[in-house]
């Protein structure tokens, strides 16, 4: 848990954990795209238009909840490393276990926290950017 694979590494996790803007809007919606409501431990930060999540699977930090879903490795290495910014450094994508015992992807906040960051949290409530279509939906929404 908590290893980051290289590029082309061989993706063990099938699952996606969201917790920010790449979480569903509200629960309607997150039963229609296929996500299941889960949490891992960490320290979840709000940063203003976006979370950190950091602290990932300490046992000293609380849960921070969020979904989860099945995601295609094509998607996490085309499009969601993308839009976290992985290459740029912003957030680093890892696996860890879910308070439901899931083992899935998630990202994780890779730079250090800025003074205006307000948390521990256990949940983000700031504004869904990203539009993430169902695994078997060919449309890829907005990212």
């Amino acid at each position: 848990m908590g290893d980051e694979g290289p590029p082309g590494f061989d993706l063990m996790s099938a699952l996606l954990f969201a917790y920010g803007t790449l979480m569903p809007a509200d629960a309607e919606s997150a039963v229609r795209a296929g996500w299941k409501p889960d949490a891992v431990r960490g320290r979840l930060y709000d940063l203003g238009p976006f979370p950190a999540l950091i602290d990932l699977d300490d046992p000293a930090a609380g849960w921070v909840e969020g979904f989860v879903r099945p995601v295609e490795p094509d998607e996490l290495r085309d499009r969601l490393d993308r839009w976290e910014d992985v290459e740029g450094g912003r957030y680093r994508r890892v696996e860890a276990k879910t308070r439901n015992n899931n083992l899935v992807w998630v990202y994780v906040y890779n730079r250090p926290l800025p003074p205006h960051a307000r948390g521990p949290l256990s949940r983000w409530e700031g504004r869904r950017r990203a539009r993430l279509a169902a695994p078997s939906d060919s449309n890829q929404g907005d990212i």
